[in-house]
C-alpha cells in the first residue's frame, strides 16, 4: 500500500500549467449550465464546498488579470485582497479575514528549530522555505511584505533563498518532504491539519489596529501598486446568475472558521476598492 508521505508525491507532481504561468487549482461543476465562480486559491476548499457554482481557482492577482483582459467571464469572483477588484467592479462584500503564518513539517528534522526559533530558521541555509509567486497571487506579495517588515531578516537574502511553488503545490511540497516550512495562510495548515507559527501582529496582516503599520510597504505588481492592509476577503456576483451563490458563500460563516478564517463582529459588510 502507498504511504500518505509518495501519495502527496505523486500529487505534487501533477500540477497542471494554466495561463499566464498560474496553475488551474480546482474546477467543479454539478452541470454544464451552472454559474461559474472564479475563486483566490486560498478559497478553494470552502468554494468548492458551498453548492450552486462551478468553480475554478487561481491566485487572487491572476484572477483579476484573467476577468479584465476578458479571459474568462464569471458570474462571481471572490478575492483575497478587495484591492484587486479595481477595474473589475465598485463594490462587493468583505465575508473574512486571515493572517499570515510559517506552517512547517512536523517530520522535518528542523521542525523544532522552526517552531521555537522562526526568525533563525528562516535566515538558515540549511532550512528549506517555500513562498509563493508574488505576481500571483496576494498570499506571495503579503510574504515579500511581512518580511520587509520583521526584525532581525535581511528579506532579500531570504526570498533569495526560498522556493517558490504555485499556491496549489505550496502544502503538497512541504507534506512530500520538498521544503522544511512554508509562508501560508493561517486556513491553508488549519484545512489540512498541519502545525504552524505565528507570525508577530505587526506583520501578519491580521490586525486592523497594526494597519499602520501594514501601509508602510507595498508591492508593484503589472496592473498596480498594492499597500499593505489588513488582509481581507471579498466576494461579488458579476451577473444575476452570481449572485445566490454569492449569498450562500458569504452565510458559510461556521464552515469558514472551521477553515482557519477570522469573521469579524461587523461582517459581512460592503466594500469599495
Amino acid at each position: 500500500m502507498p504511504t500518505r508521505r509518495r501519495t502527496l508525491q505523486a500529487l505534487a507532481a501533477t500540477g497542471t500549467a494554466g495561463l499566464l504561468g498560474s496553475t488551474v487549482y480546482g474546477q467543479l461543476s454539478a452541470s454544464k449550465d451552472a454559474p461559474t465562480a472564479l475563486v483566490a486559491g486560498s478559497l478553494l476548499t470552502v468554494a468548492s464546498n458551498t453548492e450552486g457554482a462551478s468553480i475554478e481557482a487561481h491566485g487572487s492577482a491572476t484572477v483579476a488579470q484573467l476577468v479584465r483582459d476578458d479571459l474568462r467571464d464569471p458570474d462571481a469572483v471572490a478575492l483575497a485582497d478587495p484591492a484587486l477588484f479595481r477595474g473589475i467592479t465598485d463594490e462587493f462584500t468583505l465575508f473574512a479575514t486571515n493572517a499570515l503564518v510559517l506552517t512547517y513539517d512536523p517530520q522535518s528534522a528542523r521542525a523544532g528549530q522552526i517552531r521555537q526559533h522562526w526568525r533563525e530558521a528562516v535566515r538558515d541555509p540549511d532550512v528549506a522555505v517555500g513562498r509563493t509567486d508574488p505576481k500571483l497571487d496576494p498570499l506571495g506579495y503579503r510574504t515579500v511584505m511581512a518580511l520587509r517588515l520583521a526584525d532581525g531578516i535581511d528579506a532579500e537574502n531570504v526570498l533569495d533563498e526560498s522556493r517558490i511553488f504555485a499556491e496549489t503545490g505550496l502544502l503538497n511540497a512541504l507534506e512530500a518532504g520538498g521544503i522544511d516550512a512554508a509562508f501560508t495562510y493561517r486556513n491553508m495548515a488549519v484545512e489540512r491539519d498541519l502545525p504552524y507559527v505565528d507570525l508577530p501582529a505587526s506583520i501578519d496582516f491580521s490586525d486592523p489596529t497594526h494597519a499602520e503599520t501594514y501601509a508602510t510597504v507595498s508591492y508593484d505588481l503589472p496592473e498596480q501598486t498594492v499597500q499593505g492592509a489588513p488582509i481581507r476577503y471579498g466576494v461579488t456576483a458579476l451577473t444575476p446568475a452570481g449572485e445566490p451563490w454569492v449569498e450562500t458563500l458569504v452565510a458559510e460563516d461556521r464552515r469558514l472558521e472551521m477553515a482557519g478564517f477570522t469573521i469579524p463582529r461587523s461582517y459581512p459588510k460592503l466594500g469599495r476598492p
